[in-house]
C-alpha cells in the first residue's frame, strides 16, 4: 500500500492552534481599529462639511470629494447620508454632556450628605441643587442657541431634513432620548434638591422638550430672537422648580408643572 505525499494533512498542536487563533484576533482588532480611525476621520471631515454647507449642501459626492475618497468606498463605514448626520448629532449631543458635567457646585458650598433630618433636604443643599440645574440647563440650551450649525444638526441629524421619508415622530423620541442619556448631570441636581425621583424624572423630561422648542422656535436663522427666548427660558426653568419644589418640599404629592406653557 502507497499513499501520497500530498494526501497527508498535518495536524496542528493545541499550541499551534492557540497561536493561529491569537494571530486572527489580533488582525480582527488591527482592522476594527482602522475601520473605527476611518469613521472618525470622515466623521471629522463630514463636520467641517456640514459648517460650510449645511443640510442643503451635504451630500455623499461632496464628502467623498473632501475625504479622498469614492462616493461608493464611503458606504463601507456608513450606510448612507443620515447615518453620517445622526453620528454627527450623536458627537454634537455627547459634547453638550461633557459640558454640563463640568459644570459643579463651588467646593466650598457643597453639603455633606449627613445634613438630612428626617427625610427633610436642607435649605441649602435645595438652593445649591437648584442653581445648579439652571446652570446646566441654560449652558446646552445657550451652546445650541449660540451655534446655528450645531442647533440645526441636533434638531435635524440624521432624521426629518427635506429629503428624508418624514419619520418625524420617531426622530424626536430618538433626540430626546439621546438628550436625556448625556444631560444626566441636569437629572442629578434634581434628585439633589430633594425632588422625589419620579417627578425629577418628569421634570428634566419635559425641560429638554420645552427648551427644544424654544430652539424651534427661534430657529437658526434668528439669532436675533435669542435674548428673548433665553429670559423665557430663564423665567420658566424658575417657574418650574418652585411648583415642584413646592410641592414636593411641602408634601402635597402633586408636582404642579402643568402650569407652566398655559402661564407663557
Amino acid at each position: 500500500m502507497s499513499v501520497s505525499f500530498d494526501a497527508i494533512v498535518p495536524v496542528p498542536s493545541a499550541e499551534q492552534l492557540k497561536l493561529q487563533q491569537q494571530r486572527l484576533s489580533d488582525r480582527r482588532r488591527r482592522q476594527q481599529r482602522l475601520g473605527d480611525e476611518r469613521r472618525q476621520q470622515l466623521l471629522d471631515t463630514a463636520w467641517t462639511l456640514w459648517q460650510e454647507a449645511g443640510a442643503s449642501g451635504f451630500n455623499m459626492r461632496q464628502l467623498a470629494q473632501r475625504a479622498g475618497y469614492t462616493a461608493g468606498a464611503l458606504y463601507a463605514y456608513f450606510p448612507g447620508r443620515d447615518a453620517i448626520l445622526s453620528a454627527l448629532q450623536q458627537r454634537v449631543i455627547q459634547e453638550l454632556g461633557e459640558m454640563v458635567s463640568a459644570l459643579k457646585a463651588p467646593r466650598t458650598d457643597r453639603t455633606p450628605r449627613g445634613r438630612r433630618d428626617a427625610g427633610q433636604t436642607d435649605a441649602a443643599a435645595v438652593v445649591q441643587a437648584r442653581s445648579l440645574f439652571i446652570e446646566r440647563s441654560l449652558a446646552w440650551w445657550s451652546r445650541l442657541a449660540s451655534d446655528a450649525q450645531r442647533l440645526q444638526l441636533v434638531l435635524h441629524g440624521g432624521h426629518g431634513l427635506p429629503e428624508t421619508d418624514g419619520q418625524g415622530s420617531g426622530s424626536a423620541s430618538i433626540l430626546l432620548a439621546r438628550l436625556a442619556d448625556a444631560l444626566q448631570p441636569c437629572l442629578d441636581a434634581l434628585h439633589a434638591s430633594g425632588l422625589p425621583p419620579d417627578t425629577a424624572q418628569q421634570v428634566h423630561d419635559e425641560v429638554l422638550a420645552y427648551g427644544l422648542g424654544l430652539l424651534v422656535l427661534q430657529g437658526p436663522d434668528r439669532a436675533g430672537a435669542r435674548p428673548a427666548m433665553e429670559t423665557r427660558f430663564i423665567q420658566s426653568l424658575h417657574r418650574w422648580l418652585d411648583m415642584a419644589l413646592a410641592a414636593a418640599l411641602g408634601g402635597t404629592g402633586e408636582a404642579g408643572q402643568g402650569d407652566l406653557f398655559g402661564s407663557m
